[in-house]
């Protein structure tokens, strides 16, 4: 397997995205691949790897109030 390569432009730039996309998609086909290989159909890789993805964006932004939430309170505290 690939490295993931990291960015090499600022956060503000119009093509991180992009780039993003690149240095993922090798590593991205590879696990499709092995998934596939050990049986599974690329329809239900495909679908569980986009389930899978909102779930953590799920949580990376319930996890992200819940810190906001208790910021708030420890400020709060006497």
């Amino acid at each position: 397997m690939d490295e993931i390569y990291p960015p090499d432009v600022p956060n503000n730039d119009p093509d991180r995205f992009l780039r993003c996309q690149d240095a993922l998609h090798l590593e991205f086909a590879a696990l499709i691949d092995r998934a596939v290989g050990a049986g599974w159909r690329a329809d239900e890789v495909l679908t569980t790897i986009i389930e899978l993805a909102d779930n953590h964006a799920l949580m990376l932004a319930a996890n992200a109030d819940l810190d906001s939430g208790l910021t708030v309170l420890k400020k709060k505290r006497p």
